[in-house]
């Protein structure tokens, strides 16, 4: 597959995968508007029409010619994407039959943590990018190493979030194909022995070296904040604007406990234990059976028990009949009833309980542990934001 565009003869920067932009684009839907669907979807249908011969933007320009109104303001936002990344030409792998489970070793990986990756997007992500990764190495794992693994992750042609993404997923087999090797053959079947065996042609060194691969992001990027969160005042109106107890809950799980959306949706009635004041979660890329456990706050208990109260669920999904668009349109429709402005998603009320933990004192091991952050730097970023908030409001009287 051709990965260099000659111009003049010479070989010029490196051509992206229509697969790779996929995956670029979603994590860009994903940080500065929360929402991918229907964005993604027809980005991906404008992709598999593409042909060499001409600019990724001529060929989608012509594509949205002849579609409606409403589906050319959605490839506008395509465009924005490829225009601020400086796509101009791709090599289009998307018809590509062995796509998105070609590679033997990332098939057993993915069925070996199926019970994480329950998204079929999650899935797609991880097999594109662990795919990618032993494309360029030929498709042989004895030359998995720290040195291919940096290029792989560090190309010039990503994105500083997407090289985050791209070491997060081979960090992620990396883990995956130590403990495989650790395992004890005899707990294994014949064909797990023969993975393990070729597993093993990979050494621990180098496995543990490209898990403990950095990706430290500019500090002007850093420092940027991909969600606004409401003010207490305005989290207060959110409930008071709200008469539904089932949606009263839900805002409540989110903004004062920091569920994140996928979590409010896996959460059954067992999770709730009232009397203890706990909730138990089902976090992002974690298995079902390694629920994490947080205090419920008091605002959460009280909107919890008059929703539970009045539906009369008693086992189950906590909220039966919700899917992922209805929790996006209902929050939605909160913010509009607050009328606030800016970048705000079902995202933002994680952030607007980070934000309001930490402005009320609450110590940041305390709210890393409620928003489960796997690494306390995560978390500091509500003490930056309150740092660079109090900042320019005091630097106004100079």
């Amino acid at each position: 597959m051709t990965e260099l565009q000659k111009r003049d003869g010479k070989p010029s920067r490196m051509v992206p995968r229509a697969s790779q932009v996929l995956v670029d684009y979603e994590y860009w839907l994903n940080r500065r508007f929360g929402v991918t669907g229907t964005y993604l979807v027809n980005a991906r249908c404008f992709l598999r029409t593409y042909r060499p011969g001409g600019t990724v933007i001529a060929q989608l320009e012509d594509y949205a010619s002849t579609r409606s109104y409403s589906l050319k303001s959605i490839l506008r936002r395509f465009r924005l994407f490829l225009e601020r990344r400086g796509i101009d030409i791709i090599v289009n792998d998307l018809l590509d039959p062995r796509l998105p489970l070609s590679n033997p070793f990332v098939k057993v990986y993915l069925a070996s943590v199926q019970d994480r990756l329950r998204s079929k997007g999650s899935n797609s992500i991880y097999a594109t990018v662990l795919n990618g990764y032993f494309e360029s190495i030929k498709n042989d794992i004895t030359r998995m190493n720290k040195k291919t693994a940096s290029k792989y992750i560090f190309s010039p042609i990503l994105s500083d979030y997407t090289k985050r993404l791209y070491k997060t997923v081979l960090k992620s087999f990396c883990d995956w194909a130590l403990l495989y090797q650790a395992t004890d053959p005899s707990e294994l079947s014949k064909e797990q022995r023969y993975i393990r065996n070729a597993l093993r042609k990979v050494s621990v060194q180098s496995l543990r070296e490209i898990s403990a691969i950095k990706v430290t992001l500019p500090r002007s990027i850093s420092g940027t904040y991909h969600k606004d969160s409401l003010s207490k005042k305005q989290r207060d109106r959110l409930l008071k604007t709200n008469k539904s107890n089932h949606d009263r809950a839900i805002l409540a799980l989110m903004a004062w406990n920091g569920l994140r959306s996928v979590e409010v949706l896996r959460a059954t009635v067992g999770d709730v234990r009232l009397k203890q004041g706990k909730l138990q979660i089902w976090g992002k890329g974690r298995s079902e059976k390694a629920k994490d456990t947080i205090k419920l706050a008091s605002v959460t208990k009280r909107e919890l028990t008059c929703y539970l109260r009045k539906s009369k669920i008693k086992k189950g999904k906590l909220f039966p009949e919700l899917d992922r668009p209805a929790l996006e349109g209902m929050i939605a429709k909160a913010f509009r009833k607050l009328r606030v402005q800016g970048k705000f998603t079902p995202h933002s009320l994680r952030h607007t309980a980070g934000q309001l933990m930490y402005e009320k004192g609450v110590p940041l091991e305390f709210i890393q542990k409620t928003l489960r952050h796997a690494d306390l730097r995560t978390t500091m970023m509500y003490s930056q934001k309150a740092i660079d908030i109090e900042y320019f409001k005091r630097m106004r009287r100079f």
